[in-house]
């Protein structure tokens, strides 16, 4: 299948969800740093701001697929630098852009004038309803990932990401010939997600299948990967559980060599 390298605004995965990403190159090898815009009514919210280093690139994208109207509100899954870099840009650009945050104290981390979400709870946005989970994968306390109750999006941060190479930076899972690559989703995990040395991967799996199972996510859409279509879960589920069980089985937590 062939793959577009160049995008205008950005991909969408439902009518009013757009996917727009850029990327980092690790030795022959891509990482996504990803927005997503959603259209309420006129509005736009996004969730997440992007890493500083894709600033004017992704402001660019924004516009144009705003038609020049900027965003209207921005939710954070965390406030770590590929994900809010760009707050400070995008009010200024944009004005009094609405910002939540799942921080325990925003003001700490610069945000002093967040609405705070709670995590498990729920709350409405610009007339569009999200739900704010206590992500299973996660490299920060403070992280949530959103559920967009309008199309049925889970947007996740850190985990369900993975490489990809040159030319792919722009596939949903459903564009690979065999969907998302077991070895991509592994190496994804193993050098983002350190602690999952020490994680049990049969309980892993319990967890991300009751999740999955409570909210039947339409897509599974990365921070930092390519999306996932519902029909394309369980096989990369199942990758990447296997993924876990080869972390586990790397390092020996007690010290041995």
């Amino acid at each position: 299948m062939s793959d577009t390298t160049t995008m205008t605004a950005g991909k969408h995965l439902r009518p009013d969800v757009q996917w727009i990403n850029e990327c980092y190159e690790l030795d022959g090898k891509h990482e996504h740093v990803s927005v997503y815009l959603i259209e309420e009514d006129g509005e736009y919210i996004l969730v997440d701001s992007g890493s500083f280093y894709h600033r004017d690139a992704i402001e660019s994208r924004l516009e144009e697929a705003t038609d020049g109207a900027g965003i209207d509100a921005l939710v954070l899954s965390h406030s770590d630098y590929p994900h809010s870099a760009n707050v400070s840009t995008f009010r200024s650009a944009w004005g009094d852009v609405e910002l939540v945050a799942s921080s325990g104290a925003p003001e700490v981390q610069g945000l002093s004038d967040a609405k705070k979400c709670e995590i498990g709870g729920s709350m409405t946005i610009r007339g569009r309803t999200f739900s704010f989970i206590d992500p299973p994968l996660a490299d920060r306390s403070h992280t949530t990932w959103i559920y967009d109750h309008g199309s049925e999006i889970i947007f996740a941060a850190d985990g369900f990401g993975n490489h990809h190479s040159p030319g792919e930076c722009n596939r949903l899972s459903t564009d690979f010939e065999d969907s998302i690559r077991r070895e991509d989703i592994y190496t994804f995990h193993e050098e983002t997600l350190v602690w999952l040395r020490y994680v049990d991967p049969v309980r892993l799996r319990e967890v991300l299948e009751s999740m999955l199972s409570e909210y039947e996510p339409s897509y599974v859409a990365p921070i930092h990967g390519n999306p996932i279509a519902a029909d394309h879960l369980d096989t990369y589920l199942d990758r990447l559980i296997d993924s876990a069980e080869r972390i586990e089985s790397e390092y020996d937590v007690g010290g041995k060599p």
